[in-house]
């Protein structure tokens, strides 16, 4: 099933004709991933740190994009091609503020052999520390016409239930929906197929424009009714010549071609080194010897969808996909319980009525609340005219404050459908609107 899953439009009309762009500078970082978003306020979000000694090669993308400091980091997981360079940013000269990180969290788990590992170590002591467990369903706060949620940590992804954890470090990976008016862009570590079939049984991201290759485009990720829920006009791998690893792999781009339509799909480096790696097209490849940083893929988004990507002196345009709005059958939250005796992380719960004179299917709708965090509703499925149905926390992001909150009921599209203010909760007590 296509759902067109937007969690916030964010912005108004008048507002977006005087924005500025986005950009996305894809940093060639060699074998490993970095990517910069540099939103229209001109904050950032840096995703991933590349390898040690990658460090300059990001401050430099960083004055390319006229930014000053990091706004926002995120770790997707713990392997040193995605964390390496992270500990350079703030101890090599001149430093860089990193304001806020986040990362996957769960370090209590991490086994002896990596916790004493100098590259972790590396990046725990500099900035790992005070890392902010990001969860699936949390957002971040990069600028208010953006939206960027966290679909997938640690292997869970937002709205699964019962939880089950994959089977390594690379399927923990974050990943992110960054949303800019029509524009969807999916960023997701290295998840393999395991998250990815949960991500894609659920309908949690599809029909997005840009999707970043996970895993650098191996043949343990990218799997078929995931891309086929994603079907992105435009593929991004980050990649470098590595004859160990074979990045891209030929499978890989065989499903890419295999989509309908076929994405146009591009690399920062070329792949030379054989085996079961593969490479596309010279005319789409930023790097060709593979040697220095010159493999830099930049996008360039508009607030009316149109985008570009640039490298090697040369520029392709697209455009966004236009979102179909669902309509505005009307689900109403007609009670919660945000006290509940017994744990709030798993047993805070909200009822929901569907007032339409029609049923309701509610795949990718959401309870969100003033933080921005939400409640995925398609666990629900399809709710008859005049039922009721009952959300459980289960452990999502989002909280019922008992000293009370607004909370909203969104549409796969967007649109916020109802909306409830309540007060202070009491232990055990419905609230009821």
């Amino acid at each position: 099933m296509k759902i067109w899953i937007l969690f916030v439009l964010g912005v108004s009309a008048a507002t977006a004709s005087n924005a500025q762009t986005l950009r996305i500078f894809h940093i060639d970082v060699d074998q490993g991933d970095s990517t910069l978003f540099v939103s229209p306020s001109g904050r950032s979000l840096l995703v991933d740190t590349g390898n040690t000694g990658q460090g300059p090669r990001i401050r430099a993308a960083m004055a390319r994009a006229g930014v000053t400091q990091i706004d926002h980091l995120v770790t997707t997981h713990y392997h040193s091609d995605h964390y390496g360079a992270a500990d350079e940013l703030i101890t090599d000269s001149p430093a860089t503020t990193v304001v806020n990180v986040h990362d996957r969290g769960d370090k209590a788990f991490l086994p002896a052999s990596k916790t004493s590992g100098d590259r972790y170590t590396e990046y725990d002591n500099a900035l790992g520390h005070r890392a902010h467990h990001l969860m699936r369903g949390e957002t971040i706060a990069l600028d208010s016409s953006m939206v960027v949620t966290c679909i997938s940590s640690g292997s869970v992804v937002l709205g699964e239930a019962p939880i089950q954890h994959g089977p390594d470090e690379n399927d923990m990976s974050i990943s992110l929906l960054i949303q800019f008016g029509d524009f969807r862009y999916f960023v997701g570590g290295d998840i393999h197929e395991h998250t990815e079939q949960k991500i894609a049984n659920l309908d949690l991201v599809t029909e997005v424009d840009v999707y970043q290759a996970n895993h650098h485009g191996s043949h343990t990720s990218s799997s078929l009714d995931f891309m086929t829920d994603l079907t992105p006009t435009l593929i991004v791998i980050s990649n470098g010549n590595h004859g160990g690893h074979e990045h891209p792999r030929q499978v890989t781009l065989n499903t890419y071609a295999g989509l309908t339509p076929a994405p146009t799909v591009l690399q920062t480096n070329k792949y030379t080194k054989g085996g079961d790696g593969g490479t596309v097209a010279d005319e789409f490849i930023a790097d060709l010897d593979t040697t220095g940083d010159d493999g830099e893929i930049v996008l360039t988004v508009q607030p009316d969808g149109a985008y570009t990507a640039a490298y090697r002196g040369m520029t392709r345009t697209f455009q966004s996909k236009p979102r179909v709005a669902t309509g505005a059958p009307t689900i109403s939250i007609i009670s919660l319980l945000a006290d509940p005796i017994g744990s709030d992380r798993d047993l805070e719960q909200v009822e929901l009525r569907n007032n339409h004179t029609a049923s309701v299917d509610l795949t990718g709708w959401l309870l969100r609340d003033e933080s921005g965090r939400v409640w995925s509703l398609t666990s629900l499925g399809t709710v008859d005219s005049g039922d009721t149905a009952t959300i459980i926390r289960g452990a999502m992001a989002m909280t019922l404050n008992n000293g009370g909150d607004t909370i909203q009921v969104v549409d796969a599209a967007g649109a916020v459908v109802n909306e409830v203010t309540y007060g202070a909760a009491s232990t055990g007590s419905v609230v009821t609107f």
